[in-house]
């Protein structure tokens, strides 16, 4: 029932288990004349209608809310997006640094202090 109206809001489940009742008491008061005792079958029939209805219209809520909550992307695409591709081989020019990582000139006064700090294994050049 929730796929063939589907297109209904919430809003309209909650609806139809009200026109549920009030066809359940318009029919009790058709059929059973005044004074007889009430037939209880047609409130059962028509509350479990009734009740289906706004049942759905709970689940249908639901179903909104967590599509609503649910990110657009994933983070598995992401992730996709932003590694290199896998080619089988490793690519060299991923593993060097640009050269702006170096730091800062050694004829700088920043780079005469850096040079300084390090340990004389570290200043020597290949």
């Amino acid at each position: 029932m929730l796929g063939m109206f589907s297109f209904l809001p919430p809003v309209g489940f909650y609806a139809f288990a009200g026109t549920a009742l009030a066809g359940t008491w318009w029919l009790h008061n058709l059929v059973v004349q005044a004074g007889e005792p009430a037939d209880t079958r047609i409130f059962v029939v028509g509350g479990i209608l009734a009740f289906l209805c706004a049942f759905l219209g709970y689940q249908k809520s639901l179903e909104e809310r967590e599509e609503k909550n649910r990110p657009r992307v994933s983070s598995d695409e992401v992730m996709q997006k932003l590694a290199p591709a896998e080619t089988g081989r490793k690519d060299r020019s991923l593993d060097v640094p640009p050269p702006s990582a170096h730091g800062p000139a050694d004829d700088t006064p920043l780079g005469r202090l850096r040079a300084r700090s390090r340990p004389e294994s570290e200043t020597l050049e290949f």
